[in-house]
């Protein structure tokens, strides 16, 4: 689902930078925020892997999913308020990577796997620096934002091997017999 929320947002946002209008904006806009949103999402369930009871995982989607129709609903029908949907983005994905560092950092110990997890996520940190300090393009079409995106374009494949290595660890971690403490 992540890699599809994913795709998705790259769709729209290669549509939006190809043809410019209302709808496509609003596309690039939600599904970005989507995938931002929805990585947040999948770090909370990543951290309540252990728990067998799936009612309070379901609870949490629901309210991640009516959160972002609210979102969304609110940006179409009230305002489309650039500065409000940038703040949201901003807080999430801070609040999301700072949670993955803290995390990295706890589980350091798991494996090489980690660092390539903590180097995806600082890296993301980094570039959205392009995103919020805006200058002048240079050759008048190359600027801040689409640095950004060749910046970030190569992110998800070292993110994929941090997801593929996490899955294995965590395979394995449950397949290790059961161990009785005295």
């Amino acid at each position: 689902l992540y890699a599809v929320i994913a795709v998705n947002a790259w769709f729209w946002s290669s549509v939006f930078h190809t043809r410019d209008t209302y709808f496509t904006e609003m596309m690039d806009y939600f599904c970005a925020f989507s995938t931002v949103l929805f990585s947040l999402l999948s770090f909370i369930l990543r951290i309540m892997v252990n728990s067998h009871d799936g009612i309070p995982k379901i609870m949490l989607f629901f309210g991640f999913l009516v959160f972002y129709i609210n979102h969304v609903y609110s940006m179409v029908t009230v305002k489309f308020d650039y500065g409000y949907n940038m703040k949201m983005n901003v807080f999430v994905g801070g609040l999301n990577c700072l949670s993955w560092l803290v995390w990295f950092y706890k589980n350091r110990q798991n494996g090489a796997y980690i660092h390539q997890g903590a180097s995806a996520v600082t890296a993301v940190t980094l570039s959205v620096s392009l995103e919020l300090l805006e200058f002048t393009p240079i050759w008048w079409s190359i600027d801040s934002h689409a640095l950004w995106h060749l910046f970030t374009a190569p992110l998800p494949i070292l993110w994929y091997r941090f997801a593929a290595e996490d899955c294995l660890f965590l395979i394995n971690q449950n397949s290790k017999p059961f161990k009785k403490s005295i």
